[in-house]
C-alpha cells in the first residue's frame, strides 16, 4: 500500500468521497448467484439428517452459501467502491483476523439454519421461517463483521439503511427457501426452477449488501497509515475467483452427471431392466434424489425365438424368476459360480466369434434357445445381486417380483401406424385385456417390490435415497425411464398393495368361480381378481368347514347352473321338510351366490357347480407366520368363448400357467423346498465347472444332453390343444421323446427311509430349502423321466381318472396339461398337484 504523506494528511479524519465501478457490481451479483445456485443444488440432494453422505452435502451447502454467495460477494462488491480519485494509497484495506472470522461466521450460522430447515418432503412453515431468518442474519452478520475488518477506515452507517438491509436479507431468504422447499416437496423443482430460486436467494445477499453500502460513509482513520499486516484487495479478488471457479466446476459436474443419468436411462429403456420399488410405512416410494428408481440392466434385449415367444408372465423364464424371488436363499450360494459361468461363456464366445467379451443376448449369435434360457436366468440373478448391493441390502431383502412386465422405450408413431394400431385394437385387447403387448425391439421393465419398516427407511434416507409420494414422482419415472404406461401411478399403487404379499385365502369355506378361456397364443387364461391376481373370484361363507351332510347336500347340485342352484335353494328354504341346519346352510349359500353373481355379472351366469369341494391353501390358524392350512372351495366352473372379455374393474384374465405358479409361492409353502432342490440340481453342476476350452465345452454339453441335457431347460411345448390326438391308453403319451436326466436328489430316499437311514425332517418355513440342499450329499445318481403331455388327449384321460385312476398316474397327467407357455425351466421343478390342476381336469373332462 502506498504511503503518500500529503495525500494521507489531506483526508485524515475526514469522510472520503466515494464512487462505484459498474463492472464489479455486476460481477458481485454473478458471484453471489453462482454460490446460491450451487447451494440449492447440493441441498436438493440431501435426503436425511443422518449419514455421512448427507453431512457432506450439508457442509458443502453451508460453505457454498456462506463462503461464496455471501463472503465472496461482499469483497467483490467492496472492490467496486472507489474512494477519492481512485488513488491506491487511500483505498480500502482489510484486517486478516476479521477477514478470516467473517468467512467462518456465516458458514457456521448457515449450517445451523440448514439443520433447522431439515431435508424431508414435508414443508414446515415454522422451520422455513426460522431457517430463513437465520440465513438473513448470517448475511447481515457477515457484512457488518467484514466492514468492521476494514483497517484504515471507520464506517459511518445510516440507521435506515441498516434496518432496510436486515429486512431485505431476512424476507428474501425466507421467500427463496420457501419456494425451493415447496417445489422440492412436490417434485416439480427442475433445474431451471432451482435456478430461479437461486436468483431470489442471491438477490437477498446482493440487495442487503448494496442497501447497506449506499448508506455507509468511510472516514479515514487518524494515525493509522499503511498497516503492515493488511490484506491486499487484489489477493482477496484472487481468492474469490478460485472459490467461484470451484462453484462453477461443481455445477458443471452436476450437469454432466444429470446428462449421463438421462442418457443411461434412455439407453436402458431399450433393454431388459430390473428396478426396485420399495415403499415405506406411509406408502411412499423410494427414489434417487433425481426421482429415478434404483435399477440394474439385465440384458440388452430378449430374443423371441418364435412369434409367440413374448417375454411376459406366461413365459417359463418369467415364472422361474417369479419363484426365485420368493426363494432368494436358494441361489445365494450359486451367485459366484453364475458370475464365473457368464465370464467363461463370454470369453469362449469371443474366442469363437471374435466378438467383444460381453454376454449380450441381443443378437442371439451362437446361442441356442436352451443356452439362452440358462444365461438369461443367470443374468437376472446377477442383476438382482447387483441391485441389492446398490441398495446396500442383503439379497434376501431385495424384494419379490411384481406380476406384470411393463414395456419401455419411446418410438415415433406416424398417423398411419396409429390408424393401423386402432384397427388392430381388438386383437390386442383379446390377448391382453387392454394392456399393450410388448413390441419387438422395445425394452422391458421388471419390478422387485417390498415394504421397508421405519428403521430401514431411515437407513435408506441416510444412504442417499428419498421417499416420495407416488403421485409426485410417477410422471418423472414415466418420462425418464420411458415407460409405455398411461397409468403408472395406478401400477405403483398396485405394487404397494402387492408388496404386502398377503393375498392368500382366509381359513373357512369360500364360494368360487373357475372361468377359463382359450388363449390366442396357446393354452388357457383364467379369470382372477385384479387386486389379487393369484386368487379366483370368491365370496366367503360364514362357516369354518363343511360337514359330511353339507357335502352330500352339495352333491345334489353337481352340474347345476347358477340359476338352477338359486331355484333349488329357494325351494328348500320354503320347504317345511328342511331341517333348521339345512335352511341355515341354504341361506348362507344363497346369499353368497347372489353376492358373487352381482360382482361377476354375465360371466357367472353360465357357470355350473362342481359337486365335490376343492381344498386350497390359506392362512394358518397362527396368522401370517404359521404353517399354511387348507380352505374349502365350493366352485362353479365355466369355459367362456375366446373373444370374451372381463367386464368391470374387479376382474381380469391371467395366463393359467402363471396362475398355477402363483399357487406355489405362498409363505411357508412346501413347494419352496422342491424349487430349491430343482435349482441346485440344474445350476449346481453347471456353475461349478472350471473354465473350459470351446471344444471341451461343446463335448461336455453334448455329453450332458445324453444324460439329461443340463442346458435344455427351456424347450417349449409348441403343440396346441387342437392338434390331432395320438394313439394311446390310460395317461396320454408325450408328444416328445422321453428324456432321462442325471439327478442329484433322490426323492424316495428323502421322503422315506434311505438304506436304513432315518428320513430327513422337512420344515415348512421359508428357509427349509437351505437345509434340504445343505444336508444332501451330491454324488448319487438317479435316473428319472421327464414327460410332456399333450392336452388333446386329456379329455379321454380325465374320463378314465373319474373312473378310478390311481393317484400317481393322475398326478403325472395333470402336471402335463398345457396351461399356457410351458418349458423345461418350470417342468423341472416337479411340483405337487395344485387345486388349479384338479379344477382344470374337471373342466376339460366335463366340457361339451
Amino acid at each position: 500500500m502506498s504511503t503518500d504523506p500529503a495525500l494521507w494528511q489531506e483526508w485524515e479524519g475526514r469522510i472520503v468521497p466515494r464512487g462505484f465501478s459498474i463492472g464489479y457490481i455486476v460481477l458481485s451479483y454473478l458471484v453471489s448467484y453462482v454460490g446460491a445456485w450451487t447451494t440449492l443444488e447440493l441441498f436438493n440432494r440431501r435426503t436425511s439428517g443422518k449419514g455421512m453422505y448427507n453431512w457432506y452435502l450439508l457442509c458443502g451447502s453451508s460453505l457454498s452459501m456462506g463462503g461464496i454467495s455471501i463472503w465472496c460477494m461482499h469483497y467483490i462488491s467492496n472492490r467496486a467502491i472507489v474512494l477519492g480519485d481512485a488513488q491506491f494509497a487511500i483505498q480500502i484495506a482489510y484486517s486478516p483476523t476479521y477477514t478470516a472470522l467473517s468467512f467462518f461466521v456465516p458458514v457456521t450460522v448457515l449450517l445451523v439454519a440448514f439443520i433447522v430447515v431439515g431435508s424431508d418432503d414435508r414443508v414446515s412453515i415454522v422451520r422455513v421461517t426460522v431457517g430463513g431468518t437465520l440465513a438473513g442474519l448470517a448475511i447481515c452478520g457477515m457484512h457488518y463483521l467484514g466492514q468492521a475488518g476494514i483497517s484504515n477506515y471507520t464506517c459511518v452507517f445510516h440507521v435506515g439503511n441498516v434496518v432496510g438491509s436486515v429486512v431485505i436479507a431476512v424476507v428474501a431468504s425466507i421467500v427463496a427457501l420457501s419456494v425451493f422447499f415447496v417445489l422440492r416437496a412436490a417434485w416439480t423443482n427442475s433445474w431451471w426452477k432451482r435456478a430461479v430460486c437461486a436468483v431470489i436467494l442471491a438477490g437477498a445477499v446482493f440487495g442487503m449488501h448494496w442497501t447497506a453500502s449506499i448508506g455507509t460513509n468511510y472516514r479515514l482513520k487518524q494515525g493509522v497509515r499503511s498497516p503492515s499486516n493488511s490484506i491486499s484487495r487484489d489477493l482477496i479478488v484472487i481468492v474469490v475467483i478460485v472459490l467461484s471457479i470451484t462453484a462453477c466446476f461443481i455445477l458443471f459436474v452436476f450437469a454432466v452427471l444429470a446428462r449421463r443419468r438421462r442418457s443411461r436411462s434412455a439407453d436402458r429403456a431399450q433393454h431388459v431392466v430390473l428396478a426396485s420399488a420399495i415403499f415405506d410405512v406411509h406408502g411412499r416410494l423410494l427414489v434417487t434424489p433425481e426421482g429415478y428408481l434404483p435399477n440394474q440392466k439385465v440384458t440388452t434385449s430378449h430374443i423371441e425365438w418364435s412369434l409367440d415367444d413374448t417375454f411376459a408372465v406366461s413365459h417359463p423364464v418369467f415364472q422361474w424368476i417369479f419363484r426365485t424371488t420368493r426363494n432368494w436363499s436358494s441361489i445365494h450360494s450359486l451367485l459366484p459360480g453364475m458370475r464365473n459361468h457368464l465370464y467363461n461363456a463370454s470369453t469362449q464366445r469371443a474366442s469363437r466369434a471374435s466378438l467383444k467379451a460381453e454376454v449380450n443376448l441381443g443378437s442371439g449369435d451362437g446361442e441356442s434357445p436352451d443356452d439362452y434360457s440358462i444365461i438369461l436366468r443367470e443374468l437376472f440373478c446377477i442383476a438382482a445381486a447387483d441391485l441389492a448391493e446398490q441398495l446396500n441390502e442383503p439379497l434376501e431383502n431385495v424384494g419379490i417380483l411384481f406380476d406384470q412386465v411393463l414395456g419401455t422405450g419411446q418410438t415415433k408413431t406416424s398417423s398411419k401406424s396409429k390408424v393401423l394400431g386402432s384397427s388392430r385394437g381388438g386383437f390386442n385387447d383379446l390377448e391382453s385385456d387392454g394392456m399393450a403387448i410388448p413390441t419387438l425391439g422395445r425394452g422391458q421393465l421388471l419390478f422387485l417390490v417390498r415394504r421397508a419398516n421405519r428403521r430401514e427407511a431411515e437407513r435408506f434416507a441416510a444412504s442417499g435415497y428419498r421417499f416420495a409420494e407416488v403421485q409426485n414422482v410417477a410422471h418423472i419415472i414415466t418420462r425418464n425411464m420411458q415407460i409405455n404406461c398411461n397409468d403408472l401411478q395406478g401400477r405403483l399403487t398396485s405394487m404397494h398393495e402387492y408388496s404386502s404379499d398377503t393375498n392368500v385365502l382366509k381359513p373357512g369355506v369360500h364360494l368360487a368361480c373357475f372361468a377359463i378361456r382359450a388363449s390366442v397364443r396357446g393354452g388357457f387364461d383364467v379369470l382372477t381378481r385384479k387386486d389379487a391376481r393369484n386368487q379366483l373370484p370368491t365370496m366367503q361363507l360364514p362357516i369354518d368347514n363343511l360337514d359330511n351332510w353339507q357335502i352330500s347336500y352339495l352333491a345334489q347340485l353337481d352340474g347345476s347352473s347358477v340359476t338352477a342352484c338359486l331355484k333349488f335353494l329357494k325351494e328348500r328354504l320354503a320347504s317345511p321338510e328342511s331341517t333348521k341346519k339345512e335352511q341355515s346352510f341354504a341361506t348362507q349359500l344363497y346369499d353368497a351366490l347372489v353376492g358373487l353373481d352381482e360382482e361377476m355379472g354375465d360371466t357367472f351366469a353360465d357357470a355350473v357347480l362342481i359337486g365335490s369341494p376343492i381344498s386350497a391353501p390359506c392362512y394358518g390358524p397362527g396368522g401370517d407366520n404359521a404353517k399354511p392350512a387348507q380352505a374349502t372351495l365350493i366352485t362353479f366352473r365355466t369355459i367362456v368363448p375366446i373373444q370374451f372379455r372381463a367386464q368391470g374393474l374387479k376382474f381380469g384374465f391371467t395366463p393359467l400357467s402363471f396362475f398355477r405358479t402363483q399357487q406355489c409361492v405362498y409363505k411357508n409353502s412346501p413347494d419352496h423346498a422342491r424349487f430349491a432342490r430343482a435349482i441346485h440340481k440344474e445350476f449346481g453342476p453347471l456353475v461349478n465347472k472350471k473354465k473350459l476350452s470351446s471344444r471341451d465345452d461343446d463335448e461336455n454339453l453334448e455329453s450332458a444332453g445324453s444324460t439329461g441335457k443340463f442346458s435344455r431347460r427351456l424347450k417349449r411345448n409348441v403343440r396346441g390343444p387342437l392338434d390331432a390326438p395320438m394313439k394311446g391308453e390310460g395317461v396320454p403319451k408325450a408328444h416328445s421323446k422321453t428324456l432321462s436326466s442325471l439327478t442329484f436328489w433322490n426323492r424316495k430316499e428323502s421322503s422315506g427311509v434311505a438304506r436304513g437311514a432315518s428320513p430327513t425332517k422337512i420344515a415348512l418355513d421359508s428357509s427349509s430349502e437351505i437345509r434340504l440342499v445343505e444336508t444332501q450329499t451330491f454324488g448319487g445318481i438317479m435316473v428319472s423321466q421327464e414327460v410332456s403331455v399333450d392336452v388333446r388327449d386329456f379329455e379321454a384321460y380325465s374320463q378314465q381318472r373319474a373312473g378310478g385312476l390311481d393317484d400317481e398316474s393322475s398326478k403325472t397327467g395333470v402336471n402335463g396339461i398345457q396351461m399356457g407357455t410351458t418349458g423345461e425351466a418350470m417342468r423341472e421343478v416337479d411340483d405337487a398337484e395344485t387345486y388349479v390342476d384338479r379344477l382344470l381336469a374337471i373342466c376339460i373332462a366335463t366340457r361339451r
